[in-house]
Parts: C-alpha cells; sequence; structure tokens
C-alpha cells in the first residue's frame, strides 16, 4: 500500500487549484466593476437557501515566516476600533443590498488571528453581524485561534456567544521548528487550548500541522503526530509548506537548507497518512482529516459534503457573503475579492461602497462546470443523468475529459461507468487532480498562476 501510495503522490504533485471555487482567481477580472456585483447581488436576494458567511481579521502581534494569508502585523491595538467601524459599515451595505436573505447556516471567522481581539471587540463583532444576519439553529459558527496569544476569558466568550468550532495553528510542536519559523509555539500552550475548548463544550476542536517546514525530520514530525493524536482533534487538516521567498520576502529569513527535500517532503506526508489512518481518521481529500465521528466523516459517507472558500463544509449555504479586506464573497454568480490593503479597504466601505477588486461573473457554462467538479470533489461522483437532468447537457460534452480519465483508470482512483464517474475510496485522496480534465481555464494559467502543489 505504502509503495502504490508512493508512486501516485509521485504521479500526482504538481500545481493545480483547490477548487473551492470555480473558476478560480487567477482568471478573474483584476477589475470586477461594482455593477455586476450589485447585479449578482440581486439575483441572490430572490434565492431563499441559506447563506454563509466569512468575515476576515487581519490581525496578528506578529509575522509567523511560514504564513501566507492577509495579516496587518500590528503590536499596538490601536487600529482595531476604526476597523470594526468599518466592518460595520462593511456589514451594513451587505444587508441593505440583501433585504430578504439574511438566514445564516455556516459562520467563519479567520484572519489574520481572530482572537487577536480582545473579549468586548469580539462581542462587538459578533453583534454588528448577527444583528444584521441571523444564524439559524445549528449553525456552523467557527472561529480561527493562535493558542500563543490566547487569554483565559477568551474561549468562554465565544462558546456563550454561539461559536461551536474552534480551530488551533500548531504547524509542528517541535521547539526549533518553531524557532524557525518564528512563531514560538509550545505543547503547553497548545494542550491548555484544546483543554480549555473541551471543557467549554466547543462541538469541535480541529488542529491545523503543517509538513515541509525547516528543520523538520521523520522523527520530530513523528513526535509532533503522535502528540497531537493524544488531543484526540475533532478535524486534522495537514498541509505542504508553499516557500514562495519571491512572492512573500518575508520567507527569506526561512534557511533554504534546512527545508526537507522533495523526498523527505513525501515521506513526511505518507507519515501523517499511515499515523491518522491506523488512529481510524477519515482522509478527505489529501490533506484534511476527520474522526469518524465527525460530522464532516459522516458527510463524506453519505456524500453531502459542500465545497466552498472555506473549504470543505457540511452545512455551507448556496451564497457566502464576506466582509473584511481581501475577503471573498460569491453572491449570485459573481466572484468578488475585496481590495486587500486595509487603508483602501476602509475607505470604500466607509463611503458606502463595495470595496472592488478582483472578481468575475460566471457564464452558464462556469456553473455548470462547477456543479461537476463539486460533485465530484464532494459526493466523489458525477451522474449522467443528474448532469442531463440540472443542465440539459449529456455526457458527450465532457468526452475530452472521460478520455483524460480513462488513463487514471489503471491506477485505481477513479471508475468510469455507463452511469458516471466515480472516484474510488484512493482516488479520494488525489481528488484535485481527478477534477482538472472538468476544467476548462486550466490550460491557459498553468504555468502563469501561482497554484499551491496539490500534495
Amino acid at each position: 500500500m505504502t509503495t502504490d501510495l508512493r508512486a501516485l503522490i509521485q504521479r500526482y504533485d504538481k500545481p493545480g487549484p483547490r477548487y473551492t471555487a470555480y473558476p478560480m482567481p487567477p482568471v478573474w477580472n483584476e477589475h470586477l466593476p461594482e455593477s455586476d456585483l450589485l447585479e449578482g447581488i440581486r439575483r441572490a436576494n430572490g434565492d431563499p437557501s441559506p447563506l454563509s458567511l466569512y468575515a476576515h481579521l487581519p490581525f496578528c502581534r506578529r509575522r509567523c515566516a511560514y504564513c501566507g494569508c492577509n495579516v496587518v502585523v500590528s503590536p499596538h491595538y490601536d487600529p482595531v476600533g476604526a476597523f470594526l467601524e468599518s466592518l460595520e459599515h462593511e456589514a451594513d451595505l451587505w444587508a441593505r443590498h440583501l433585504p430578504d436573505r439574511r438566514a445564516v447556516s455556516q459562520m467563519h471567522w479567520g484572519g489574520g488571528t481572530p482572537t487577536y481581539l480582545t473579549v468586548p471587540d469580539l462581542q462587538r463583532t459578533f453583534d454588528l453581524i448577527t444583528r444584521r444576519f441571523q444564524l439559524l439553529p445549528g449553525a456552523e459558527v467557527s472561529i480561527e485561534a493562535d493558542p500563543t496569544f490566547l487569554t483565559d476569558d477568551q474561549l468562554p466568550a465565544l462558546r456563550a456567544m454561539g461559536f461551536n468550532r474552534v480551530s488551533f495553528g500548531v504547524q509542528d510542536l517541535d521547539e526549533d521548528v518553531q524557532a524557525l519559523i518564528t512563531r514560538g509555539q509550545t505543547w503547553d500552550q497548545t494542550l491548555s487550548a484544546v483543554k480549555q475548548a473541551r471543557t467549554e463544550g466547543f462541538d469541535g476542536v480541529n488542529l491545523d500541522l503543517v509538513y515541509g517546514l525547516p528543520g523538520q525530520t521523520h522523527d520530530t514530525f513523528r513526535r509532533t503526530l503522535e502528540e497531537v493524536l493524544e488531543l484526540n482533534p475533532d478535524r486534522l487538516a495537514v498541509y505542504g509548506f508553499a516557500y514562495l521567498p519571491a512572492m512573500l520576502p518575508y520567507q527569506r529569513s526561512i534557511p533554504a537548507e534546512q527545508l526537507p527535500d522533495p523526498e523527505q517532503r513525501l515521506d513526511l506526508l505518507l507519515l501523517a497518512t499511515e499515523l491518522l489512518a491506523k488512529s481510524g481518521y477519515v482522509a478527505v481529500g489529501m490533506d484534511h482529516f476527520a474522526h469518524p465521528g465527525d460530522p464532516l466523516a459522516q458527510a463524506v459517507h453519505d456524500g453531502r459534503l459542500t465545497r466552498n472558500f472555506m473549504g470543505y463544509a457540511v452545512k455551507g449555504g448556496t451564497d457566502m457573503v464576506s466582509i473584511g479586506p481581501s475577503a471573498i464573497s460569491e453572491i449570485g454568480g459573481v466572484y468578488h475579492q475585496n481590495d486587500k490593503i486595509l487603508s483602501r479597504w476602509e475607505e470604500a466601505v466607509n463611503a458606502g461602497r463595495f470595496a472592488m477588486s478582483k472578481g468575475l461573473v460566471c457564464t452558464q457554462e462556469d456553473l455548470m462546470r462547477r456543479w461537476v467538479i463539486h460533485q465530484l470533489m464532494g459526493r466523489f461522483e458525477l451522474r449522467w443523468d443528474e448532469l442531463e437532468s440540472k443542465w440539459g447537457v449529456e455526457r458527450i460534452h465532457f468526452d475530452d475529459a472521460v478520455k483524460q480519465l480513462e488513463a487514471e483508470v489503471p491506477n485505481g482512483v477513479v471508475d468510469l461507468r455507463e452511469e458516471g464517474v466515480f472516484v474510488t475510496e484512493l482516488g479520494k485522496r488525489f481528488v484535485r487532480n481527478l477534477v482538472m480534465p472538468f476544467d476548462a481555464y486550466l490550460p491557459g494559467v498553468t504555468g502563469k498562476a501561482a497554484f499551491s502543489r496539490t500534495v
């Protein structure tokens, strides 16, 4: 099994989109007109389905060398007040344009570090959102947190507000690795955060790890995995480190000679895969794992997974409203990313305008291909009768994609039957690769866009 998996990883390890949406940002319009966004919102307002809602809270006290997020590093707390005023203006802007659609089935706060905010400001943020948008009973309400800057009162306050899932960044527990990525997170901080989240009654405690970091070895990463498994997280993300010093100059502080080579990276991934499988975790794609009792694992089993800019989701809405600098909305067939620069975002929303940046108005073909890709990534199957029923399109429309997939059948990752395309248990690990043949834009952006590697 390990030998076969190793060969497949080597075959499929190449740059490719994550397909949290389709088409992906490299083909978007760099200057989407606000009128296009407003038309998408108008269409979405008439949809009775619940929304997903994302808030990007960009502040951090320090810049970790491995991080690729849109972050405002501010050791001083002063900018938060003006930021929250602007966030309220943006939430109000969305609410005014969606008078008939305010129900939310999924809300997530990311960053940055959302728990940079004090408890009163976390409550203020929650209130400014929930005064305008209604969290439905049973909604998934999640937040990212950094255990190194977590105060004793934050998790109890978040739980009292209604947050029911929390994701803690761990990356690696080895002290030398932590030093090389300028993070400095200790085992005691991680343990304390997880214990407190359990005590406060969060339904889900998720941990994030990264393989391929400087200083990682087979033995040190094994110890990290074994210690993390002692914490029994509900979900685990195990991401490959993207070393991009040309795009992210702060990564130049990482000594390149201490990065694992490609063969060592492969060993680290295989190690994580094997240990998590032995511990009973269900693989969701290549880099996500869920405890068998977690709703995500159950959704994999039942074919109910959805996909959006928050990744795999169980209760994702059909459209996503996103607030904060760089946040991406998906609304009425339109993608829209806010301006990444904090001052420009604030200027726009304070003036009552959306902070327009890049985006795309999807064609009917785009929407159909997005449905196809998300069927394969969420349900791990594509049935031709459902395609024809929903879109009025027959199998022949995707003959080129099917021909490409025929070459993958001998690898045991996909079954092609008369009734459709079916991803095997093994193929679920490489589903990003298996949906690429359905991407009409990929041939034109390969080599021009900085996609992460699929493994």
